[in-house]
């Protein structure tokens, strides 16, 4: 019988594939949240104002979310 630590592995592994396939595109939200963007924009630029290097911090967030592992 396999061990709790690989049961949990397995299914790990199996979820992972599962959800690997779905694609977010750049309408995603146009149905369920068509003022998205607006918002999104309207609340960075209150944000960037208050604080300039809220930019350089957004940006760097976004790289370690999108572009690392």
């Amino acid at each position: 019988m396999a061990s709790s630590s690989s049961l949990v592995l397995i299914l790990a592994t199996a979820l992972l594939l599962a959800t690997s396939f779905a694609q977010l595109t750049p309408d995603f939200y146009s149905e369920s949240c068509p003022g998205v963007f607006s918002a999104v924009r309207s609340q960075i630029g209150i944000a960037l104002e208050k604080e300039k290097r809220m930019g350089a911090s957004l940006v760097r967030m976004f790289f370690h979310d999108c572009f690392v592992n």
